[in-house]
């Protein structure tokens, strides 16, 4: 009996051990989901047809171009060296102006759009990477500097003159279209997800770069080029924003001289809800599209109760806050 008793409470000890293991390691992802739910439940009680299966799908349809933009936030954060992008949205609107004349709405054009976009992304990128690996420049003077460059390069090519051209059919249908009642772009971020996991987790590029965030000085007695993955990281982050621009196009049908700066922010702070480390070191794509969901369903909920965009960025300033706070405080405990 006594022996009975014994292996019950062993196997209960190590079972509440495993729960809590399971919890430490994903915490980020509870909580984002927790958050989740209670934005949904308190729009539910004060906005009507706030849960209607409609407004859901289309918030997330809203929240895979925050996620998508997350992305690049969270290749450059988890590569340590105090790295963030906020030259991406002007990347996005830089490649979306200048490929949409051609694209003037043919598929055949396509392919055109794609290689400005992957080279201009590279461009971009590589400039951002050589400044802040190899200079030494402060990540984010370094892809400030970028995105005014940007923004100065869009005003230039857009000076009097109307931006023509409509985005590929293709692109339409990827972005803005639905496959039965889920939006595509929905399905291709389960597709980027999915092979963002397996990069990450299942390839030596992918431990190189949660080793050089985690520890810089161990990554380097290792044989790691700090400086090399460093840069291509913000290569990636480039190339995968001028390539989210065409989405964009397509998504809205048209380009206009805004249309990605207004994601810089949300997908800091999708990245950052979604746990991902600000000193580097460790990432989860799922909990950067959970907080991408959050942060769309907080915009959601804001708008519909009149606050507008001035209560949007509001909101968007304080969950940032908020976070950073819970950052430090962390930070100081360790």
């Amino acid at each position: 009996m006594a022996n009975s008793s014994t292996i019950t409470a062993q196997t209960f000890y190590k079972g509440n051990r495993t729960a809590q293991a399971l919890y430490r390691k994903n915490k980020a992802l509870i909580v984002a989901l927790l958050l989740i739910v209670f934005l949904f439940g308190l729009g539910g009680v004060t906005v009507p047809n706030f849960l209607s299966f409609p407004q859901v799908l289309l918030t997330i349809k809203l929240a895979s171009f925050i996620a998508l933009f997350g992305l690049c936030q969270m290749v450059v954060i988890a590569a340590g060296g105090d790295g963030l992008d906020l030259s991406v949205g002007y990347a996005a609107t830089l490649t979306a102006v200048l490929t949409t004349r051609f694209m003037d709405g043919k598929n055949e054009t396509l392919i055109i759009a794609v290689a400005i976009a992957i080279g201009l992304g590279l461009a971009i990128g590589l400039l951002n990477g050589l400044f802040a690996a190899y200079v030494k420049l402060p990540p984010l003077v370094v892809t400030l500097a970028m995105a005014n460059i940007l923004q100065g390069a869009i005003n230039v090519y857009t000076a009097g003159r109307n931006i023509t051209g409509r985005p590929s059919p293709v692109l339409r249908v990827v972005a803005a279209q639905s496959t039965g009642i889920f939006p595509n772009i929905v399905f291709l971020l389960i597709v980027v997800a999915a092979i963002v996991m397996i990069i990450l987790y299942k390839t030596k590029w992918g431990l190189m770069l949660f080793g050089t965030g985690a520890n810089e000085r161990a990554a380097f007695l290792s044989g790691t080029s700090i400086r090399r993955v460093r840069c291509v990281a913000f290569i990636v982050s480039g190339t995968l924003a001028s390539l989210i621009g065409l989405l964009l196009v397509g998504n809205m049908g048209m380009a206009f001289k805004d249309m990605g700066s207004n994601y810089v922010m949300p997908s800091i702070a999708a990245a950052v809800v979604g746990g991902v480390s600000l000193s580097g070191g460790n990432g989860n794509y799922i909990g950067v599209i959970l907080g991408a969901v959050f942060l769309q369903t907080l915009t959601n909920l804001l708008v519909a109760l009149g606050w507008g965009d001035a209560g949007k960025w509001t909101g968007f300033g304080i969950v940032l806050f908020i976070l950073l706070i819970v950052y430090v405080s962390n930070r100081r405990k360790r």
